[in-house]
């Protein structure tokens, strides 16, 4: 058991350690902090593990391949999804899915809802062409596979974890050519060279268990089953002085993993052709409290989230670029018994680093991820 004032790393555990997972493209991923909580966690006492906002779920896959049981949790459609596809499903041979992936993969394209809304042409000098002129994340080709592919998925799956399965490799597919810098909230208006590419439907990288895992879409903090490591990776939003109202909406970054997920054919608006429903801060379920441009309400929600945690332990990840002030986490946590806070390096995410004009670059001072590890009782 570690004293009050020692880190794991004073143990000499490596810092090099990692954990092979998979998922598309996301801001705020945490593939390359998976070490950094393996180092933290590994000796402690646990068995059971919530992962209350977890995305493309790649936290949750680590849990998991370390055995633990796990709980994966987010509101976001498409990560009940990946959650089904990576943690509830345990069989890894699937010897009939092959089969349907390769008879996806052969299916004759058809124009239809996504190809109308999403899908450009190349106009000859690399720039996007598009009948109402707006710029578009995949080319006609790929949309009209998609058109025809993501209806088929509903008719041949088995069940509802192939159902997930099948989504999954799609998504992961369609990530691999997808003309875009990481989110769906702007296209690129030249055709990067992923773009030209054909996708191809690949089998996931399915993982055996014999845990005990759960997948619900949820308000984080009404997910009430004990635990004894609750890991809370909220959104950050942006401590951004040069436009303080700007934010992050994470349903409107991935609208369109929601719609292939959902194909729910929704109204859309915007150059991006976003789903209505995560267009404006005033619609239900479009921001979360925690992307508020309001400082008192994202430092209150963070308190009351680690507060009522039904949990022995909390880790708590954070940058130094999120609306709260790493000092005001500090005094949150230390009302409990304080493990380890670890700083370190941390690369953000491409749309940061990127720019298709130079009139903007953000925020391109240095970027620190936080990881804040507490015992409750």
């Amino acid at each position: 058991m570690l004293r009050n004032d020692q880190s794991v790393f004073e143990l000499g555990f490596p810092s090099r350690l990692t954990f092979e997972t998979e998922g598309v493209r996301y801001s705020g991923s945490k593939r390359s902090v998976i070490p950094k909580i393996h180092e933290l966690i590994h000796l402690l006492p646990i068995h059971s593990v919530l992962d209350a906002f977890a995305g493309t779920t790649r936290v949750s896959q680590y849990f998991k391949s370390a055995g633990y049981d796990v709980h994966c949790n987010d509101l976001a459609a498409y990560s009940s999804v990946f959650g089904r596809c990576y943690l509830v499903n345990c069989n890894v041979e699937r010897p009939e899915l092959d089969e349907k992936l390769k008879f996806l993969n052969h299916l004759k394209p058809v124009d239809g809802y996504f190809t109308e809304h999403f899908g450009g042409e190349d106009d000859g000098a690399g720039s996007v062409k598009a009948a109402d002129g707006k710029k578009k994340p995949f080319l006609l080709k790929n949309t009209r596979r998609l058109d025809a592919i993501r209806d088929e998925i509903d008719k041949i799956a088995g069940d509802k974890i192939e159902h997930a399965i099948l989504l999954t490799s799609l998504i992961n597919a369609l990530d691999q050519v997808e003309n875009t810098l990481g989110h769906q909230v702007a296209y690129l208006s030249k055709w990067a060279p992923r773009a030209y590419s054909d996708f191809i439907l690949r089998r996931p990288r399915l993982l055996a268990g014999d845990g005990n895992y759960r997948v619900t879409k949820m308000d984080a903090r009404k997910v009430s089953d004990r635990f004894d490591l609750a890991y809370f990776d909220p959104p950050y939003n942006t401590n951004n002085t040069h436009t303080p109202t700007t934010r992050v909406r994470y349903a409107s970054y991935y609208h369109f993993w929601t719609t292939v997920v959902l194909n729910d054919r929704p109204q859309s608006i915007g150059a991006s052709n976003r789903r209505l429903d995560c267009s404006s801060d005033t619609l239900p379920g479009a921001i979360s409290k925690y992307e508020s441009t309001k400082y008192d309400q994202v430092l209150a929600e963070i308190d009351q989230l680690v507060s009522n945690a039904n949990a022995r332990y909390v880790l708590f990840s954070y940058s130094n670029k999120g609306k709260v002030g790493i000092e005001d986490l500090e005094k949150i946590f230390a009302r409990y018994k304080v493990l380890a806070i670890e700083k370190f390096s941390h690369r953000e995410n491409v749309q940061k680093l990127l720019t298709s004009n130079r009139e903007w670059l953000g925020d391109q001072s240095a970027n620190f991820e936080y990881l804040f590890l507490v015992e409750k009782e």
